[in-house]
């Protein structure tokens, strides 16, 4: 229940995008899992040798808050010589004295503001230092922004935790039917009142929140593109299920009721994510849902009613597509890459960071330091603010260089032949389009974090994980036996 509310609640925080939001949502994560490790001690979370494929993921957390520990500086040197040479650069040569630190400070400070250099702040014509002067620290840290790094990976470890825990809970399949119908009714509520909002109030935040004038959100989420992110996940997984048995074995009859509900949230989901004006969305869910339509058809259940659905529903959401604000963001996208009538600015980014990640190859720069250090590789003259890449990939390894991009590459392929092994099972039972349509769902939120940050909302971040846990937790179930 615990899980089930920081899963349910964090998306009308705007997204979650507010450190209040996922500090509470990552508070009560915790809370869950410790409660779970009291009744049951490590069982609780399923700890054991069943967990060992999640190695490089502990890992890359404990090499995220390694980046934060200060180390000598001859260490640092080594690992991340573009880090040590700014730390440097700020801090002085190692052995200085307080005082003449201080001092080189307020001359360089003095200097730069020409205006102020005449200016006396005290009888001497400077600053009083006092005799508790702090000294230059002795110490480098391979992150260049410490705090913002910490603050990211215990975040990490929330969602680490919580993968851990709905994958033990869902081997059990009452437990995984309750998850899946709360998840899927979030992911139509959150359908059906962005389509509202965005048709009764476009101009405020839920009917409530004046929107600012260089943003356009949708629904909860600040960002469009991230709502469409939050839509890719669930679209096809709801139209999996919706296409497919069933697998809550209990209650058989409820299965048509169950497959019609998520039918028609997959449908409500897919006509918001075009209302969303996302190009990546609207091919990720189109390209999902083709290939799930197929495999349905080829199967031979109610070819003729499957057929009349779709054509049906392909009208109404081509409609949405042709005549909604999606077609503005089309012509502008020809605008930039064909017509050549604007800059590629996202472009633009993404050379800068590649000149960037020569800097910083090992180690990286440390997570949550990219904005701070982009601009120094973006053209001069250049004012665009870039808090995120817009490739998360990319960006993971500017923030933890090499170290980082081969634990996540571990992971991905760990996880991804779990999920295989999933799949071809639930095929031989005759009940695979659920799991296919998880997995495309996993797969077009992962396509699209090549072109945007959807991973650093977090929002989507935990639904991600957590639809991720239920996809390979069918692997737990069959570990244990009947």
């Amino acid at each position: 229940m615990l899980l089930l509310a920081a899963v349910v609640a964090l998306p009308w925080f705007w997204g979650g995008v507010s450190l209040d939001a996922y500090r509470l949502a990552a508070a009560v994560i915790a809370l869950a899992a410790g409660w779970a490790l009291i009744r049951r001690g490590s069982a609780g979370l399923g700890l054991g040798r069943r967990t060992l494929w999640l190695l490089p993921a502990f890992l890359l957390g404990a090499f995220a808050f390694l980046q934060t520990v200060p180390l000598p500086r001859s260490w640092v040197a080594v690992l991340s010589p573009k880090a040590a040479s700014i730390q440097a650069s700020a801090f002085g040569p190692e052995g200085q004295g307080a005082a003449r630190w201080l001092r080189e400070i307020e001359d360089d400070a003095r200097a730069r503001v020409p205006e102020a250099a005449s200016a006396a702040a005290g009888p001497a014509g400077a600053f009083d230092l006092g005799s508790e002067a702090p000294a230059p620290p002795r110490h480098f840290t391979l992150s260049l922004q410490p705090e913002a790094t910490l603050e990211r990976a215990c975040w990490y470890v929330a969602l680490l935790l919580a993968f851990i825990l709905v994958s033990r809970r869902t081997a059990n399949e009452r437990r995984a039917g309750v998850y899946r119908a709360t998840l899927f009714a979030s992911f139509g509520l959150l359908a059906v009142v962005g389509i509202l909002n965005h048709v009764t109030s476009p101009d405020r935040m839920l009917w409530i929140r004046a929107i600012p004038a260089d943003t356009r959100p949708f629904g909860p989420y600040v960002n469009p593109s991230h709502f469409a992110g939050a839509m890719e996940l669930a679209v096809p997984w709801l139209l999996g299920c919706g296409l497919g048995a069933w697998p809550h074995r209990s209650s058989a009859d409820l299965k048509p009721a169950v497959r019609t509900l998520a039918l028609l949230c997959a449908v409500v989901g897919a006509a918001a994510a075009l209302l969303a004006a996302s190009k990546m969305g609207a091919a990720t869910i189109g390209v999902a849902a083709m290939v799930l339509i197929a495999l349905a058809i080829r199967r031979g259940r109610g070819r003729l009613f499957l057929l009349a659905g779709t054509v049906s529903a392909a009208l109404v959401l081509g409609a949405i597509a042709l005549y909604g604000p999606l077609r503005g963001r089309v012509a502008d996208f020809e605008a930039v890459y064909r017509v050549g009538e604007f800059p590629d600015v996202r472009g633009l980014a993404w050379s800068a960071g590649i000149r960037m990640a020569g800097d910083y190859v090992w180690t990286g720069s440390g997570f949550g330091a990219f904005s701070d250090l982009i601009a120094a590789y973006l053209p001069r003259g250049d004012s665009e603010a870039w808090l995120q890449l817009h490739n998360d990939y990319l960006e993971v390894y500017l923030a933890g260089g090499f170290v980082a991009a081969a634990l996540v590459a571990w992971l991905a392929l760990a996880y991804t032949a779990r999920l295989a092994r999933v799949v071809r099972s639930e095929f031989a039972r005759g009940r695979g389009l659920p799991s296919l349509g998880l997995a495309l769902g996993l797969l077009a939120l992962a396509a699209h974090e090549a072109v945007d940050f959807n991973l650093q909302v977090p929002a989507n971040a935990l639904f991600f994980v957590v639809v991720a846990a239920i996809g390979v937790s069918p692997l737990a179930a069959s570990a244990e036996g009947p």
